[in-house]
């Protein structure tokens, strides 16, 4: 006697090719998302000096990405948008000159001032990829310089008062 083979049916074949396709894309291992590491949070700056608000991103796009970076404030205030380091649109007259965007995401603020102390916010994306990378930063811009310089200026105030007083013959 002949064994039987069975002949499998166009459903059950539609069925099995499906799920394949299904389990193929779930083990594929490549997850579409920009992956992005901030490794400080917090900066300290000084007035006039510069600081450098460091992030690193990646992802298997070869795409440049968009990076924008926007400084918290009751309604948020974009600092500068670029594709890779090349900068979108008319920056706003207080960071003219001031700024620079690295490749991996890195903002450089040169000639820091008072304003510049906050929160900023950086969202990198690439258009291939899901998912976006989000982080913060924290700067804080110490006014020393100032206070150095008018803490000189009061110094000089007090000598020019001793020197009259001492014109005066009155002792400092």
């Amino acid at each position: 006697m002949k064994a039987e083979t069975e002949v499998p049916s166009k459903a059950k074949i539609i069925s099995q090719v499906l799920l394949l396709v299904c389990l193929g894309s779930f083990n594929s291992g490549v997850v579409l998302a920009v992956n992005m590491t901030i490794p400080n949070t917090l900066i300290k700056g000084t007035l006039g000096g510069e600081a450098l608000l460091s992030v690193r991103y990646s992802s298997f796009s070869p795409d440049l990405p968009v990076i924008k970076w926007q400084l918290k404030r009751e309604k948020s205030v974009t600092v500068v948008q670029s594709i890779g380091t090349d900068i979108i649109g008319t920056l706003r007259p207080e960071y003219r000159d001031r700024i620079l965007v690295f490749e991996n995401g890195t903002l450089l603020l040169h000639n820091l001032r008072l304003t510049d102390d906050g929160t900023y916010d950086v969202e990198i994306s690439i258009t291939d990829d899901t998912f976006t990378g989000e982080g913060s930063i924290t700067l804080t811009v110490d006014g020393m310089r100032t206070s150095l310089i008018v803490q000189f200026y009061l110094f000089l105030c007090c000598l020019d008062q001793c020197y009259r007083y001492r014109d005066r013959s009155k002792t400092c």
